[in-house]
């Protein structure tokens, strides 16, 4: 519908209206339509749960689990009516909120993205509570992504009696969402197993769609009656909700009778319902992208039904057809040669494979692919091309994976638990080649052996029965070759991270030091020989100091009071002057510190005799004529009269205005925004992309190592060598300027079927 509609439809809201809305009386009629719609389908959804529980009863493997289903068919029994009790309290505390506005119906629940599975803390769920939560999730996003048309109208008449608040689905009181969660967290209420638990929800999504279009369909004419956006476009009419469901269940019948009996040893999915084996996990995106398809199939046909159907008249491909097919284009792949790149692209593939077809068939009987075969055939097409876009994988790697789309496909049309199974082997391969080449370029695999490993993988699937590909075999054998290049990526890593923090240390020495001589200095007018031999060569004991004896700070004690008694015996015009014993102790304590840092024995007694004169003289302890010319300085002024180009004590660079500064920080701010949120998120292992100064060229690091006592973030490359180093503020600069991106480290087929899933539900709610 347009927006326009919309708008006109809310303006021109009549006074009458207005006034039931204000009294209150529309909210307790709907809320009166929804329960006495519900109330017998849920009492009849309790006759068959009964029945169903024994016949699972009868039929279980042990007598335990008979016991369960016995136990639960009496407790079901038992609480039946506080169950449907709590149902209708809870869907009347939902209608209470939206009257107050308050659109946040279930606490613990995310507030508007209740269907969404991408939501649910894996990490924080214990295996049962996550089953119960995907099957809820499961059940909600089926029955709005089937009453789609109904929930539009939802959406805009609800959004009008929420005083214009736009509405989410799960804000809606009578959405499927609050009808699942009320009638779920009824459950609380039983003593069952958590088995018995998912039973008791799946065998409630069966009865749960097909009962709610009659019901949506007599709460949207209620609404139309009371005036409330009586001319919405999208609103579909009884007429068009027949041919829907009619074209539906032509649809459905046509698959059932393309769709060969399921066996245990037939792991084909069945496109009709989830058939999930235990033990799974479910990727709850191919249920969306083939709802979307289904969707898409209807509205072809209800708008061209005689076209569609005499398409389903003509006779299909059978399998050995397509199989043969497939494997006259793989020779034509395979006799390519070593080229890197596939000969069919991901959009070429199709035609290709109809136009070998068309070749192959006898006679001039039209034949067409099954609906099924086509779809797959499609999403197939799909994944590869969002293969081949993916900038996370180097252009080489892509090409060379590209080249599995043909057995990719095979694959696909015997198992389609490809796409629905993250656990399946082939779909795991291809993760854990797209994830480990990341960070490969050809400077760092000068040998190629790397990327002659994926070439050998490829070209043994390539050259292999598919139906004798040992998926596993191939993931174990290259995850052998990898592990054996990790490790000297660990060790090299490792002296790498050993380098930056034996100079975080040293950093850190010298900061302490500079802090301490700064703090005993500044007060002090000082001669400058004794100036320079604080800041250069015990600036150089107390670092060493620090660095050995960190965790020891008496040690450090006694070279910190070497500066205090130095500056004291140094300073001239003093209420009380040194003793020639005081002098003694500051020339021994002095000798030894320049031992420390491998001073010669000559070298010492020299500067040690020179000092001890010096001393003895300042303190008017020596009646010989004057030999030193004592030139007094404030130690700040001294950084500031040396000139810019001569040579400065190494601490100087960490005594600036009396703080100390980070040198590779000061230029940078420090920001406190969503870039530095992502960078403080950034962990050992994530990849990040570097724009460089040259023109168009990027780089790849990956974060090795996150100093403890600086908190620099070290980015190696894939052979463990440093790239570069820097602080979170410049971290978050680069991706503040858009000049570093990460690399989304989430496995290639999951991105893929998330972005497709996304691109057909998209297309399908335009087309509808």
């Amino acid at each position: 519908m347009a927006e326009s509609d919309s708008s006109n439809n809310i303006l021109n809201i009549s006074s009458k209206l207005k006034k039931k809305i204000s009294e209150g009386r529309i909210l307790p009629k709907i809320y009166e339509l929804l329960i006495s719609g519900l109330k017998p389908t849920i009492l009849s959804y309790y006759d068959h749960l009964d029945d169903a529980l024994f016949n699972m009863a009868e039929k279980a493997e042990s007598n335990e689990l008979q016991s369960d289903y016995f136990s639960a068919m009496k407790e079901i029994r038992k609480k039946k009516d506080l169950m449907l009790r709590k149902f209708t309290d809870r869907i009347q505390t939902v209608f209470n909120k939206f009257n107050n506005s308050d659109y946040k119906f279930f606490p613990g629940t995310n507030d508007t993205t209740a269907t969404d599975s991408s939501n649910i803390k894996l990490s924080l769920i214990d295996e049962h509570e996550l089953d119960y939560k995907l099957a809820i999730s499961n059940m909600v996003g089926k029955a709005d992504t089937h009453l789609h048309q109904q929930l539009y109208a939802f959406q805009k008449r609800f959004s009008l009696l929420a005083g214009g608040k736009e509405l989410k689905n799960d804000q809606i009181p009578v959405s499927p969402f609050v009808i699942v969660e009320s009638f779920a967290r009824t459950l609380e209420h039983l003593v069952v197993t958590g088995t018995v638990e998912l039973i008791i929800l799946k065998l409630f999504e069966r009865n749960l769609i097909p009962n709610l279009i009659e019901l949506y369909h007599k709460i949207n004419s209620y609404l139309i009656e009371q005036g409330i956006l009586p001319s919405l476009k999208f609103q579909p009419l009884p007429e068009a909700a027949n041919r829907l469901n009619s074209a539906s269940a032509n649809s459905n019948r046509e698959i059932k009778k393309e769709q060969p009996s399921l066996t245990n040893n037939d792991h084909r999915l069945n496109y009709n319902q989830n058939n999930q084996v235990p033990g799974e996990y479910y990727d709850e995106n191919y249920q969306l992208i083939f709802d979307a398809f289904r969707q898409m199939q209807n509205q072809d046909m209800i708008s061209s039904p005689n076209t569609y159907g005499s398409r389903v008249d003509f006779p299909v491909y059978d399998a050995p057809k397509i199989n043969k097919a497939l494997l006259a284009l793989r020779n034509i792949e395979i006799n390519s040669g070593d080229s890197l790149q596939p000969i069919f692209s991901p959009t070429e593939l199709k035609n290709a494979l109809l136009k070998q077809l068309e070749h192959s068939a006898s006679g001039k009987e039209t034949k067409r692919v099954k609906q099924q075969d086509e779809d797959t055939i499609d999403l197939v097409g799909m994944l590869f091309q969002f293969l081949v876009d993916d900038r996370n994988l180097p252009d080489k790697i892509q090409a060379l994976l590209a080249k599995l789309q043909i057995p990719y496909l095979h694959i696909a049309l015997q198992d389609r638990r490809i796409f629905s199974n993250k656990e399946n082997s082939a779909r795991k391969l291809l993760d854990n080649l797209a994830q480990a080449a990341i960070g490969w370029n050809e400077k760092n695999d000068k040998k190629g052996k790397f990327i002659n490993k994926i070439k050998q993988i490829v070209y043994v699937i390539l050259n292999s029965d598919y139906n004798d590909i040992d998926f596993s075999g191939l993931i174990d054998d290259f995850q052998k070759f990898f592990n054996k290049e990790q490790k000297r990526v660990y060790v090299s890593e490792k002296r790498t991270s050993e380098k930056a923090l034996a100079q975080d240390k040293i950093l850190k020495a010298k900061e302490a030091t500079a802090q301490i001589l700064q703090s005993r200095m500044k007060k002090f007018y000082l001669p400058k020989n004794i100036t320079e031999i604080l800041l250069n060569s015990w600036a150089s004991v107390l670092t060493l100091i620090h660095l050995r004896h960190k965790d020891k700070p008496e040690i450090i004690d006694k070279y910190i009071k070497f500066v205090d008694k130095l500056i004291f015996a140094s300073v001239q015009n003093k209420k009380v002057n040194a003793t020639p014993t005081q002098i003694k102790n500051v020339i021994n304590h002095y000798c030894e510190g320049l031992k420390l840092v491998a001073y010669d024995e000559p070298g010492i007694k020299k500067k040690g005799l020179e000092l001890y004169e010096q001393l003895l003289e300042i303190n008017d302890l020596k009646a010989i004529d004057r030999k030193f010319e004592h030139e007094y300085i404030h130690a700040v002024k001294l950084f500031e009269e040396i000139d810019e180009n001569a040579e400065k004590p190494d601490i100087f660079n960490y005594l600036t205005d009396n703080q100390i500064q980070n040198k590779s920080d000061t230029e940078i701010k420090h920001i406190e925004d969503s870039y530095l949120d992502t960078a403080k998120r950034l962990k050992p292992g994530d990849w990040v992309e570097f724009a460089t100064e040259q023109k168009n060229k990027l780089v790849r690091a990956k974060l090795s190592w996150i100093s403890p006592i600086t908190h620099k973030l070290l980015f190696v490359d894939s052979k463990g060598i440093k790239v570069s180093d820097k602080s979170l503020n410049e971290v978050a600069l680069n991706f503040r300027q858009k000049t570093a991106i990460i690399i989304e480290q989430k496995p290639i087929f999951d991105r893929a079927m998330i972005a497709i899933a996304k691109k057909v539900t998209t297309k399908c709610n335009q087309v509808n």
